[in-house]
């Protein structure tokens, strides 16, 4: 079976965020089960800058055909590539199905339009930008109706199935996609990669200077709004009084500079700059041991789908202190693996205090965390389902296991 993936962005892209991880790690495993993967991107590099990549010829990145194409307009995300276009024109009678994300991009309503028109099957991966939460707070709303009335609804109209990352995606994105089958598959990891290292973390806390003994609070991903850092800043003050050795790392791009200047002011003014830790951007390679060396992450998001940062850190063994505008968050708590809270501040700071109250909490969510990783999201599993949905897709049946509709 021959697979093309087309999307803005791709390995090393890093900074794009969750989903360049979600789809690299799906790409190898299908690479790995027999499949032929060719992978069509652009060269954004997910910062406003541009990949150091060759452009317009086939690269191998563990198995992959990956072809980068230079981008028109777009800063974080490209929004437009003409010669990207020209190769799908070109090569689409070639795949046997396309699968493609990208819904408020340009790439994704002309890439919809393209395969549409060569009558072969499209795969439609949203990345949880059509939950309510992500539609209708995060944004400028108007423009996000406008564009969705006359461009990315036709993305949706167009495709052959949605894929959704999990049940509680699905029903917040109804509204948008109605008219179309969906199927669930989860984004995967490899579990092992992200086993717990005790080596790095001692290693990590010695080169922050941060005690042994010491809570350690981990927040990985885009420095935006949305995220509602604040609300773990101002819980610390609280938990400060509990237990005086507490420390924040907050790892991650900044997409909008003046939500930092008021997360440090808050730091200043509550006077807690001093426990927390700013990373920047890290490198990818070093995210493992950043999961080593927390005791748990936080992500009090108001608008969330399933996060690949939330998973790895599962897989680490590292508890979750979650809002439930996180898409699976019902698996999260059915499974006792983290924390779910209202996404305000009264909520987080009781969720917060839990843990500094309970001293067996952490230890036991600990435990559940990894066990719950290995059972939902194992890459070589969620590969399995992915060849599956494409022969569902391809033959019109419809396998149980993947919860269509």
């Amino acid at each position: 079976m021959k697979i093309l993936q087309v999307l803005t962005s791709y390995e090393p892209a890093w900074a794009v965020g969750g989903s360049i991880t979600a789809t690299s790690n799906l790409c190898r495993a299908l690479i790995r089960k027999g499949l032929e993967v060719t992978v069509y991107t652009t060269n954004a590099d997910g910062t406003g800058g541009r990949l150091p990549v060759e452009l317009g010829q086939p690269i191998n990145l563990g198995g992959v055909e990956v072809w980068y194409f230079p981008y028109e307009l777009g800063g974080r995300r490209a929004f437009y590539s003409r010669s990207l276009f020209q190769q799908l024109r070109e090569n689409v009678d070639k795949f046997d199905l396309v699968q493609a994300a990208g819904i408020w991009q340009w790439i994704g309503v002309k890439t919809s339009k393209i395969v549409s028109t060569s009558g072969r099957p499209l795969v439609v991966t949203p990345h949880s930008s059509l939950m309510k939460s992500s539609f209708y707070e995060v944004g400028n709303r108007w423009i996000k109706r406008n564009y969705w009335k006359f461009f990315g609804q036709k993305i949706i109209d167009r495709a052959t199935a949605v894929q959704f990352l999990c049940e509680g995606e699905r029903e917040e994105s109804q509204e948008f996609c109605r008219q179309t089958s969906s199927f669930i598959v989860p984004n995967g990891i490899d579990i092992n990669k992200y086993k717990k290292n005790p080596e790095k973390r001692l290693a990590l806390r010695k080169s922050l200077n941060l005690p042994e003994t010491a809570l350690l609070l981990l927040f990985l991903g885009r420095i935006n709004p949305k995220k509602q850092i604040e609300l773990i800043i101002e819980g610390l003050p609280s938990m400060l009084k509990l237990r005086p050795e507490i420390y924040f790392i907050i790892s991650g791009p900044a997409d909008d500079s003046d939500y930092l200047k008021k997360l440090k002011e808050l730091a200043l003014r509550l006077r807690v700059d001093s426990q927390i830790i700013w990373t920047g951007l890290i490198d990818h390679q070093q995210v493992q041991d950043f999961y080593s060396a927390s005791d748990l992450m936080v992500l009090p998001s108001k608008a969330e789908g399933i996060s690949m940062s939330l998973t790895e850190a599962m897989a680490a063994s590292l508890p979750l202190l979650i809002s439930n505008r996180v898409a699976n968050y019902r698996e999260i708590e059915a499974d006792r693996a983290g924390l779910v809270t209202e996404p305000e501040a009264r909520s987080v700071k009781q969720a917060l205090l839990r843990i500094c109250q309970e001293p067996g909490l952490l230890a036991e969510l600990s435990k559940n965390a990894r066990i719950s990783a290995e059972r939902r999201y194992d890459i070589e599993a969620v590969a399995s389902l992915m060849i599956r949905a494409y022969e569902d897709i391809i033959s019109g049946h419809k396998s149980p296991e993947l919860y269509w509709q």
